[in-house]
């Protein structure tokens, strides 16, 4: 069961209902839905890299800029909001930290188009088993890691992967 504050509830309420469409709802997660260790890391304007716009743990944005930023992130920089039409950013606390970008594409032909590149970029931290590519679709999921268990990083993984299968 997840528990927010009053607050945070109605953020979240607010922020699904505009986003009600989006291939990225079941991505927003407390996270002990996908470890048990696992819980959304407090924003408190402490954080360092974060996207801008990015003011909720996790956040789901349509808005262009939020989602250009987003998409920029997940790229190290190297794409814009050109063929996304939804992202969602997650950061959580546990062993470690971990967390995802999630970017939804507006065509087939754009998921095509952004699978080479960013299994091409994230190729160095996948080989290094810090970072996995994951796609469903339209949809696609960054995951990465500062340092979990390998037991929690399968877990993350295997549970992504459930979630972009029901696509």
């Amino acid at each position: 069961m997840r528990r927010f504050a009053p607050a945070a509830s109605l953020l979240l309420l607010v922020t699904l209902a505009a986003c009600a469409t989006s291939g990225l709802d079941s991505f927003v997660l407390d996270g002990h839905e996908l470890h048990v260790s696992l819980a959304p890391k407090q924003l408190d304007g402490a954080n360092h890299g974060l996207p801008p716009g990015v003011r909720d743990n996790p956040h789901l944005a349509t808005d262009a800029e939020v989602v250009e930023s987003i998409a920029h992130y997940a790229s190290q920089g190297q794409l814009g909001g050109d063929g996304i039409r939804a992202a969602l950013y997650a950061l959580y606390d546990g062993e470690s930290e971990l967390g995802f970008y999630a970017l939804e594409t507006l065509s087939p032909e754009d998921a095509d188009r952004l699978e080479g590149m960013l299994r091409k970029i994230w190729a160095p931290n996948v080989r290094d088993n810090r970072v996995r590519v994951h796609r469903g679709g339209q949809v696609f999921v960054v995951v990465w890691n500062d340092g979990v268990s390998p037991a929690c990083w399968r877990a993350v993984n295997d549970g992504l992967v459930e979630r972009l299968a029901d696509r």
